[in-house]
């Protein structure tokens, strides 16, 4: 026990677990995939923006480091959990475009991997954690409803003169068409309810579909899995906390950030509390 750090861990050591390693395989293996060089310069600009050029509608946060910073108060709401998000982005989506490629249909990997790394962006502006390890957001309580990381990062694009295919790709990330069982289905309203907001003056109509559209929306949409097993995780951590020592929320900020909501659900559902106490806080 001595030669371990003692609790609570500081924002930098638990990105270490995590968010340093998702890091540092995205610059390695998805930046270089990239293959249109001003793409792949906007996403690496953005991994390590210091402050917008434009305007947000609500008050916004000192950058967090993208190894460090959240996914989403929802899903993936630990150290590393943005990096950790987005790495899991693009390893479905390079699945998705090997399955695509296998039928013999083209698609562009470049332009999924770019949209992808750049539609989460902004988080980095509106998620931090207090002194508390309690997460903070500062976006609408509904996504997308009026202003968030997704159209501020639109706008941040716009602002840089991105071209209109990357534009449209990263709008695309949040979904296309709106579904509601009492409206029944709007055809691209989503995407360009997002262009609306972002001031470039763009729409997506039929013919401006692409498969790469649909890849990266479903690339990014298994965040309610992944929400669910955080879930389990925050009750589990609630009962953890005690016998720790430590506050609920360091306890499920720690569980994601050393093993991943998923992960940590997945090994109490198997094996029980015991053992992802011995994973989590003990090897």
């Amino acid at each position: 026990m001595s030669g371990r750090p003692a609790l609570p861990l500081s924002v930098r050591e638990l990105s270490g677990f995590l968010g340093v390693p998702a890091a540092r395989r995205i610059r390695e293996e998805f930046l270089p995939a990239v293959d249109e060089p001003r793409w792949r310069d906007l996403a690496e600009e953005f991994m390590r923006l210091d402050g917008p050029a434009t305007a947000y509608a609500h008050p916004w946060f000192t950058p967090m480091p993208f190894e460090a910073c959240p996914g989403s108060g929802a899903h993936h709401a630990h150290v590393g959990g943005l990096a950790l998000h987005v790495l899991q982005d693009l390893e479905n989506a390079k699945a998705l475009l090997k399955v695509h490629a296998s039928r013999g249909l083209p698609a562009r990997p470049g332009l999924v991997y770019a949209a992808i790394l750049l539609h989460d962006a902004m988080k980095r502006f509106v998620y931090r954690f207090n002194e508390r390890f309690e997460l903070e957001k500062s976006e609408d309580p509904f996504i997308g409803r009026n202003e968030d990381h997704h159209s501020w990062v639109l706008r941040e694009l716009t602002a840089r003169n991105a071209d209109r295919e990357l534009l449209l790709a990263v709008a695309a990330m949040h979904g296309l068409d709106d579904v509601t069982l009492a409206g029944g289905v709007r055809p691209l309203a989503v995407v360009n309810h997002y262009l609306s907001l972002s001031g470039s003056g763009l729409t997506m109509t039929a013919d401006d579909v692409r498969p790469e559209h649909v890849i990266g929306f479903l690339s990014d949409s298994d965040w309610p899995a992944s929400g669910a097993a955080q879930a389990r995780c925050r009750a589990l951590a609630g009962r953890l906390a005690p016998g720790l020592g430590l506050g609920a929320d360091y306890v499920l900020v720690h569980l994601g950030s050393r093993l991943g909501f998923e992960r940590a659900d997945a090994v109490n559902a198997l094996h029980g509390p015991e053992e992802v106490v011995r994973l989590a806080f003990r090897d």
